[in-house]
C-alpha cells in the first residue's frame, strides 16, 4: 500500500511541475508578444 501511496504523490509532483511549466510558458509567450508589439507597432 506504501508503494503505490509513494507512486501515486510522485506522479502527482511530475503534474504539478508540469503545470507550473505549462503556465509559465504562457507568462514568456505573453511578454514576447507584448514585447514585439512595442518594437514592431503595426
Amino acid at each position: 500500500m506504501s508503494h503505490f501511496h509513494t507512486r501515486s504523490a510522485y506522479y502527482l509532483v511530475i503534474l504539478y511541475s508540469f503545470r507550473n511549466l505549462c503556465e509559465g510558458f504562457k507568462i514568456v509567450k505573453s511578454m514576447a508578444i507584448n514585447l514585439l508589439a512595442t518594437i514592431n507597432p503595426s
